[in-house]
């Protein structure tokens, strides 16, 4: 294979002849961009007629020119953010609109280079075309001042490359929403007719960054948006392409292009940019690029003569089938790979929920990667994708909360053990210590701070709930009342009552008032009380028991106001969001509103438990079946459907944006799933 030419995204070439790794951005080590930077021996081609020379003292001189205060055409200079060999990047404040925005200039010592211009109105021209929330939008543009800029949306977050270098792999759960993300924006791209060209994980910005200690507050669900529309190519304008690209110049990052790219940018269509995501996800997965070499050269042959990469052989937790999409994403041919983002998107939907991949559109790709069975044979089944099994506790995991800001995952377990995990990587953190007995249901005030349990016991005597500081793991009190084994706990929405369903058909309730309320204890049922939950505000409670009912209680007096049959024969478990209902038993069943009780249909054999995510807009529920399932609640559409546990799930909880679930089951196991919350 002859040296490759090598194109910068500013537009000079030169023809590269050294064996030195080369960066994600050409412009690091591009002759002219980059003058004093070590590369080897390289051959530099003159750069195009009227091209500037990097001087270092007019880049000094663009900084001091547009330093904080400065104005320009309306935008108030804030601060410098990033710079490359096109220009520099400010945060600034429209005037007049008060809105902050990402100010893209070229530096005064690129005016002099025509293509550097082109490229910038290309820029301007395709990202005009563009309008989605996955894809970085542009506010105002102006190409013939003496600072030619483009106005963008300010994106506070971080770009998946540092988000890897900072933190190493992802979670296979994250780096498969952060791909669904981008594969959003980039159909919406490829319906206005344009084809990317650069997609790498440096140009894939999640916000909030998920290093953000804020960003379980906020309440919204990450985004992933597409930066740089600088190489994008107008596919239904081959004039345009013309002015841009020529032949035998390479086009976009050699550790991500697609190979029919690297050979001829012009022969790249949705599909070079589907390779191009491939290949971030394994990056993503593995933290590791696909083809890496000292060169390249070593890497294009590579990419030219060897099949994609597997990244389950990387590592454990990608499942075959996922690993077969990241494969087929890779095809070296174009036919082979996935064709659109929407079936993609449609591809990612399916691994999730564990189903088998559809034949690929052309000759049979990469054969998928199969996990080894106890026997050293090939399975043919999917693994369902996510983080576990976990082995949480000896015994069966009765007990499951997530803190509010979603970075700890508390278990409670028939071991008599009380465990905090990380919650991305479903690392034990520490263990509670203390008398505990066998925990049946574990529940986390509304900051997170402490937390409340109920457990089985054999000395009938000392039945309580105990309620336990998160942070240190002590125990700091205990509530007493019944005389025989509390089965479920809740927290009040502001924090200041606790109640608790018993044995003994009662559901107890306690105030943290000072000066509150004496303990209340409430008569109705007639089975054992196995699902509590506070309404909006901590005067309503609602209950459920083994007698098959759902109790409405006023905790301002004590009496009941209402009961409902919960339609499900003996009820194990009980949910409740706004006004809706869940209840679990022989099957799972939601009453929406005033409405009567909807049978959701998919589980072979009882449900055991259920939970709404923090919007009330999805179900999860765990069956004696062993499977995980996702339900849309609002017409009982099931999103998805997990296999992991192997034996029954008795808890199941979301995290505070509702995009991950987590499952703990009676093989001790603990389990992270990702959830694909419908847009709308």
């Amino acid at each position: 294979m002859p040296p490759p030419r090598l194109r910068c995204p500013c537009g000079h070439t030169w023809v590269y002849t050294g064996d030195g790794p080369l960066p994600e951005d050409l412009r690091e080590v591009c002759p002219v961009c980059s003058p004093h930077s070590d590369i080897g021996a390289q051959t530099r081609v003159a750069p195009p007629h009227g091209a500037a020379t990097v001087n270092a003292t007019a880049e000094a001189d663009a900084a001091a020119v547009l330093a904080a205060g400065r104005v320009l055409a309306g935008f108030e200079i804030i601060e410098e953010i990033n710079r490359g060999g096109m220009g520099v990047i400010y945060k600034a404040r429209q005037l007049g609109l008060d809105r902050i925005v990402a100010l893209k200039v070229i530096t005064p010592s690129r005016l002099g280079n025509p293509e550097a211009l082109k490229r910038f109105k290309q820029e301007v021209k395709a990202a005009a075309r563009v309008s989605h929330p996955n894809i970085v939008q542009v506010f105002q543009t102006d190409l013939d001042g003496p600072y030619p800029f483009l106005a963008m949306e300010y994106v506070p977050g971080i770009d998946l490359s540092r988000l890897v270098k900072l933190t190493g792999a992802l979670p296979v759960a994250d780096a498969c929403y952060y791909i669904q993300q981008a594969a959003h924006g980039l159909q919406h791209a490829y319906e206005m007719g344009l084809v990317h060209r650069d997609i790498k994980p440096a140009n894939l910005i999640v916000t909030p960054s998920p290093l953000d200690p804020e960003k379980g507050r906020t309440g919204k669900l990450p985004r992933v948006k597409i930066l740089d529309m600088g190489l994008a190519r107008v596919v239904t304008e081959e004039a345009e392409v013309g002015d841009l690209t020529r032949d035998g110049v390479f086009l976009g990052t050699p550790d991500y292009v697609a190979p029919e790219q690297a050979e001829d940018s012009r022969r790249a269509d949705i599909r070079a940019d589907i390779y191009s995501l491939g290949a971030s996800l394994y990056y993503l997965l593995t933290a590791e690029i696909p083809f890496p070499g000292a060169s390249v050269v070593q890497k294009l042959r590579r990419q030219m003569t060897e099949p994609p990469p597997s990244a389950a052989a990387k590592r454990a937790e990608v499942g075959p089938g996922l690993d077969a999409l990241v494969r087929r994403m890779m095809a070296r041919s174009p036919i082979e790979r996935v064709q659109t983002p929407a079936e993609l998107i449609e591809a990612v939907d399916r691994v999730i929920r564990g189903a088998t991949l559809p034949p690929a559109a052309g000759p049979a790709a990469a054969p998928a990667a199969s996990s080894p069975t106890s026997n050293g044979q090939s399975s043919a089944v999917h693994a369902p994708l996510g983080i576990g099994p976990v082995k949480a506790h000896d015994g069966a995991a009765h007990g499951l909360a997530v803190t509010p800001d979603g970075k700890w995952v508390l278990t409670g377990g028939l071991d008599g053990s009380i465990k905090v995990w990380n919650a991305v990587k479903l690392k034990e953190a520490r263990v509670f210590g203390g008398d505990i007995g066998a925990v049946e249901n574990l529940t986390l005030s509304p900051n997170g701070k402490w937390a409340a349990t109920c457990a089985t016991r054999l000395t009938v005597p000392e039945m309580r709930v105990q309620i336990w500081d998160v942070a240190s793991g002590t125990e700091h009190g205990r509530l007493k009342g019944a005389g025989d084994n509390y089965r479920c706990v809740a927290v009040s929405p502001d924090g200041k009552r606790v109640a608790a369903g018993n044995a003994d058909q009662t559901v107890w309730v306690w105030s943290f008032e000072p000066g509150g309320p004496k303990p209340l204890r409430l008569k109705g049922h007639t089975g054992a009380v196995t699902g509590v939950a506070f309404a909006r505000t901590a005067d309503s409670l609602l209950s459920a028991g083994l007698d098959g009912m759902v109790r409405q209680w006023d905790l301002a007096t004590g009496a009941e106001k209402g009961a409902l049959n919960g339609t499900v024969g003996p009820i194990t478990g009980l949910a409740f969001s706004g006004k809706r209902v869940a209840v679990a038993g022989r099957f799972l069943a939601v009453r929406q509103k005033t409405a009567s009780f909807a049978r959701f249909d998919g589980h072979d054999g009882p449900v055991v438990c259920v939970a709404f995510s923090p919007d009330g807009r999805l179900l999860a529920s765990g069956g004696a079946d062993g499977t995980v399932r996702v339900w849309l609640v609002e017409d009982g559409t099931e999103l998805a459907c997990w296999t992991g546990h192997g034996k029954a799930v008795r808890a199941a909880a979301f995290g505070p944006d509702g995009g991950v679930l987590y499952s703990a089951g009676e093989g001790g196991n603990l389990c992270r799933w990702p959830v694909a919350v419908p847009v709308g």
